[in-house]
């Protein structure tokens, strides 16, 4: 026999401060959680407020959800956060009483919202600290385990990120690389990054040295292994974007095993993941010509390397092979590359030849 399907659920504050869910409504907006998503959410809210607010905060990151439940997933999603950006700390501090105001601003429209309070949200902020640890003593794990059963995308957040990407409009220093760390997760479940640097603004004062200080462990931890990382440490060049050479990026390249070790999240361009350069895309130009800048590469108006798809930076893509030789193959493609271009360029300026008049190579583009 079929079975029904499962209804839709809607978030109640109760007059006592719980956290329920009921049944939706014909007038409340239709979620598109799935049955079994839906199914475990209700299964989490069964065991308490706490433990409900967990499971929707850090399980249920980068789902759509409507207004009511959105507002309740961002509160605990705060509480995750937090959990991963303080990793010494076994109490988290509820937020500070302006915080908890705006929260209760913001409040959607949803049964029982006039019961939304900020003691309210201080209590429930403490459920969820205490579901939280119930949880991780009865699977036998670390916090930081923990979170990440919820979720992956929660690895990330709390970490710093190096980034190596390539800079085309510099041609003496063809890559750039810039420190990031991770904020939180977006709606969405997407890693929020902001600039290292931002992190001695966001984490002055005596209160947030031991914050600041778990955030670069890592990398002081990897500065003690590399070299070119401790000079850039000690000149406070980590904490801003850098133009780096071609003999600068191999280094970086041949050290990416120790970075990781050392707990540093390296990303690049995906394309890189095979070592293999991206394949170029032939265009051709009809009725118009370009004219240069003057520069012996400025030959065609296209960036300098060839055009690819995607996210330059996608996360996961940090197992490169480490240079041996001559480098890593991305980089000796790009010298190939960047000589012929270049070479092309110095002998047509001598020749006077326009190269809008034909079709352009993959190398012209």
């Amino acid at each position: 026999m079929p079975t029904s399907p499962t209804p839709p659920v809607t978030p109640c504050m109760t007059p006592h401060g719980h956290l329920v869910l009921v049944a939706a409504s014909d007038s409340d907006e239709p979620s598109s959680l799935d049955a079994a998503r839906a199914d475990a959410l209700r299964a989490a809210f069964a065991r308490g407020s706490g433990d409900g607010l967990l499971w929707l905060g850090g399980a249920e990151v980068g789902t759509v959800l409507p207004p009511g439940l959105a507002f309740w997933r961002r509160f605990a999603a705060g509480y995750v956060t937090k959990l991963c950006t303080h990793p010494g700390d076994e109490v988290l501090a509820p937020p500070e009483d302006a915080e908890l105001s705006a929260l209760v601003a913001a409040v959607p429209a949803m049964s029982g919202a006039e019961y939304v309070t900020p003691d309210v949200l201080r209590a429930l902020w403490v459920e969820i600290d205490l579901a939280l640890h119930r949880q991780r003593h009865a699977a036998g794990t670390t916090v930081q385990d923990f979170v990440r059963t919820l979720s992956p995308a929660w690895n990330v957040v709390g970490r710093v990120h190096f980034n190596l990407a390539e800079n085309r409009r510099d041609e003496d220093s063809p890559f750039a690389f810039l420190a990031t760390y991770t904020e939180g997760l977006s709606a969405q479940g997407k890693a929020r990054h902001k600039e290292l640097g931002e992190a001695l603004r966001e984490f002055a004062g005596a209160s947030n040295k031991a914050q600041l200080l778990a955030l670069l462990l890592p990398v002081q931890r990897a500065a003690g292994s590399c070299d070119w990382l401790s000079d850039m440490v000690d000149a406070g060049e980590i904490f801003h974007p850098m133009r780096w050479t071609v003999a600068e990026a191999v280094r970086f390249l041949g050290d990416v095993p120790v970075l990781e070790q050392a707990g540093v999240v390296v990303r690049m361009p995906a394309t890189w993941r095979s070592g293999r350069p991206a394949r170029p895309r032939v265009t051709a130009s009809l009725g118009s010509s370009f004219r240069g800048s003057g520069s012996p590469c400025a030959t065609s108006p296209a960036a300098a390397f060839p055009a690819r798809s995607g996210d330059p930076f996608q996360t996961g893509e940090t197992r490169v092979r480490a240079p041996s030789g001559r480098g890593h193959p991305r980089l000796d493609a790009y010298r190939r590359f960047h000589a012929r271009r270049c070479g092309r360029g110095r002998s047509r300026q001598r020749s006077g030849h326009d190269p809008a008049r034909k079709t352009a190579r993959p190398e012209d583009e």
